[in-house]
């Protein structure tokens, strides 16, 4: 049972679910737009999930049960080239979620690591563009 005040609906109206706000979780998220302001000026490392996502690991002071801590904090972001008629190309970067790593449950595994500025342009283009299914690389190469 959600402590009072703290259950909300989850959105869901296939499988919809109990679910409790997160103060700790809402409290760091107040701090994600400069985070992000710090990982694009660093050209930060982001690390590659399976889901076809990528996150950055900051470490972030948490006060659980009264005592200071520094902690993990997962940012999930996905970024994809966005190609409006009429407007220049752009790269759009959407923070799908964010969390601080608990006791008992497992960090999120990586699949390889980047710069950030690397994985965007990856995103920009991608570096299986122009080849074929047979294997063929079809753009002219300078």
């Amino acid at each position: 049972m959600a402590p009072e005040g703290l259950a909300v609906p989850d959105g869901s109206k296939e499988m919809p679910r109990p679910r409790i706000f997160d103060l700790e979780r809402y409290a760091l998220s107040k701090g994600i737009a400069g985070m992000i302001d710090q990982l694009i000026a660093n050209n930060s490392i982001v690390t590659k999930s399976r889901h076809e996502n990528f996150f950055r690991v900051d470490n972030v002071l948490v006060n659980r049960n009264g005592c200071s801590e520094t902690v993990s904090y997962f940012i999930f972001m996905h970024a994809k080239k966005v190609e409006d008629p009429g407007r220049p190309k752009t790269i759009l970067v959407t923070v799908e979620s964010a969390y601080a790593a608990m006791e008992g449950i497992p960090n999120p595994v990586g699949q390889g690591s980047r710069f950030f500025g690397q994985m965007l342009g990856e995103r920009w283009e991608p570096l299986n563009k122009g080849i074929t299914a047979k294997g063929r690389n079809k753009r002219k190469r300078f």
